[in-house]
């Protein structure tokens, strides 16, 4: 059995460790001391604390691990500033640091410039100097505007992601420039790398932390005068892999893009420390044995990451760049849980289920409330999805892609099983975080040569609704047959008194709930006349059929408008499976199932009069 992780959540229902008055009060004091060090940092006795030795030249260039797009770099010479956290369209070869940032998120973004790796694909592909012309021009135009101070620029993780950047892309932006350029260049750059080492440990918790040790490590690393910084930057990055790289190699977030992002760089810092034949620390080496099984784990039949807690399918190639430095190419393993989830696998067949918490406030900003979703892909084919994630188009969106009704789970009177923060104050001073959720979320799995059995829960209608919602899975031996139960059950007065009087309230009566199935965009649905089944054809030809039955009441299947955005910077047109009923007498259960249909079959579905199998008994063996 899993349940949340041991100090993290209370099973009395209060706010997640993070979110509690003393943590406003510490986050009012924080925002203060950054506001007074970005006063000082601006003067001119400061700066002149930066001056010291001059780097000649840089020792090496890391790989860059995180692969770019050619026709990116084409969008962005063209003005067509598209980041995370907006859009700009600037005038063709200007300089975008001239723009009015749409949020600070694309501010950093810009500053951070690991747009750059698209100028040097470019470069490479075309195999011509426009790339690189354009590219040394905007690192040229963000010296002289940006280069002695700019508050969100000289953050200690834009700093850490732009140094990373630069010495990654390397070849591009300095090789074949004149001494003038090139001094300045390098100047700069030592000035960033003095000023990180003072402030790196202060950046926000989180990945944002373990980029700006980063960064400070690759500055020791490539430039010539930096074997200080570089003990400093590991030092500060050992520190942070321990505290957020859980022992099944998840990243305390949860989200399996922030899996991924980081793991590139240590991959990349681990090659660049091999190359100048300086020994890999031992947590580094820890951190990359234990989250590439994890990267395997995320991964779907068409090679790209799971949609939950903020994550998007992840770059063309990063996942295999990153698997491809995977000496054990070992097979995804079945159960994570320090960081919350489940692997079902079998014959085509491949489900991964959120059966975790949220995490930590501080980690939680990204986080979704998608206890319990999961997603099922068939062979290369993904069926079953959750909506995705995107930091371009706006709040609103960002919003709406967070909550239970954009997840393939069940959704209780239209309310999410996780709350955001929403106070003006709170938001502005704790950002868009978790505020509360479910608190005990519970898996038991059991596997035989039938198939693999799932039992979850989870409390986060209990505080509103005093419902706890149970869901059952079986998938068989064959991966052609998933079967499903999804169940809500009143909360007797005995277990209530965990939770505080303030979250307690008397239940709604009756309340209706809908069962979310979000279908990739790829594939197509048929509803049945009677609409008692739908017919799902994957671009491969392969038919699943879905059907449900409602126990002691009854339910309604229909299909309604979806989106996907798993790119997470584009939307697409999808659609998705509903099974409506409504809570009768304190409690609901639904059973579903999907069935592969065989491809020569898939457009013609099972008798209408067929009925649903009942779900195997999911009790464990005795002594489990």
């Amino acid at each position: 059995m899993a349940t949340a992780r041991p100090g993290e959540r209370r099973r009395d229902g209060r706010a997640p460790a993070g979110n509690r008055l003393s943590d406003l009060a510490g986050a009012a004091i924080i925002r203060m001391r950054n506001a007074a060090l970005a006063r000082a940092f601006d003067t001119w006795a400061y700066k002149q604390t930066l001056r010291g030795p001059m780097p000649d030249h840089m020792v090496l260039y890391p790989p860059e691990l995180r692969p770019g797009r050619a026709s990116a770099a084409d969008a962005l010479f063209q003005g067509r500033w598209f980041l995370p956290g907006g859009q700009v369209r600037a005038p063709g070869g200007s300089s975008p640091f001239a723009a009015d940032p749409p949020s600070e998120r694309w501010s950093e973004e810009l500053h951070g410039f690991s747009w750059l790796r698209h100028f040097t694909t470019a470069h490479d592909a075309n195999n011509g100097d426009a790339a690189r012309r354009y590219a040394q021009k905007l690192v040229a135009d963000w010296i002289e505007t940006e280069g002695d101070w700019h508050e969100i620029a000289w953050r200690p993780q834009v700093i850490g992601r732009r140094l990373t950047s630069w010495v990654a892309n390397g070849a591009l932006i300095i090789d074949g420039t004149d001494l003038v350029y090139r001094s300045t260049l390098l100047r700069n750059m030592a000035r960033q790398a003095r000023h990180l080492a003072r402030v790196a440990s202060i950046a926000p918790a989180g990945e944002p932390r373990i980029t700006a040790a980063m960064g400070l490590a690759f500055s020791g690393l490539c430039l010539s005068e930096g074997h200080k910084r570089l003990k400093k930057g590991v030092a500060l990055l050992c520190r942070e892999l321990d505290r957020q790289i859980l022992a099944d190699g998840g990243h305390v977030s949860r989200n399996p893009s922030a899996q991924l992002s980081i793991l590139l760089d240590l991959l990349s810092l681990r090659d660049a420390l091999s190359a100048r034949r300086i020994e890999v620390p031992k947590p580094v080496q820890d951190a990359i044995d234990r989250m590439t099984p994890m990267l395997r784990f995320f991964r779907h039949g068409d090679g790209r990451l799971a949609l939950f807690n903020g994550s998007t399918e992840g770059p063309d190639g990063a996942i295999d760049a990153a698997l491809e430095r995977d000496d054990a190419k070992g097979k995804p393993f079945g159960f994570a849980p320090h960081s919350g989830y489940q692997r079902l696998a079998a014959g085509p067949a491949s489900l991964v289920m959120d059966t975790g918490a949220p995490p930590p406030g501080p980690f939680s900003h990204e986080a979704h409330a998608g206890c319990l979703s999961f997603e099922m892909s068939a062979g290369r084919a993904r069926m079953i999805v959750n909506c995705g994630a995107t930091k371009v188009l706006g709040p609103d969106w960002e919003a709406a892609s967070r909550a239970t009704a954009a997840h393939s789970t069940l959704v209780l009177a239209d309310t999410s099983s996780a709350r955001m923060l929403k106070g003006k104050i709170s938001r502005t001073l704790l950002g868009a975080r978790i505020m509360e959720g479910p608190v005990a979320v519970e898996s038991r799995r059991n596997e035989n040569e039938a198939g693999i059995w799932l039992e979850t829960s989870h409390d986060g209608y209990v505080g509103l609704f005093g419902l706890l919602h149970c869901r059952r899975l079986f998938l068989s031996a064959t991966g052609e047959d998933l079967r499903g139960e999804d169940r809500l059950e009143t909360v007797g007065r005995t277990r209530a008194r965990f939770w505080q009087h303030r979250y307690w309230q008397k239940p709604v009566e009756d309340p209706a709930f809908s069962i979310r199935f979000h279908i990739h965009p790829d594939a197509r649905l048929s509803l049945a006349h009677d609409r008692t089944n739908v017919l799902v054809l994957l671009p491969n030809g392969d038919g699943w059929q879905f059907r449900a039955r409602a126990e002691g009441g009854e339910c309604e299947i229909a299909i309604e408008e979806s989106v996907y955005l798993g790119s997470g910077d584009t939307t697409r047109r999808a659609e998705q499976i509903v099974v409506m009923g409504r809570v009768f007498r304190g409690e609901a259960r639904v059973n579903w199932a999907w069935r592969r249909l065989s491809t020569r079959n898939a457009g013609h579905p099972k008798r209408e009069d067929e009925e649903v199998p009942e779900l195997p008994d999911l009790d464990l063996p005795p002594g489990e």
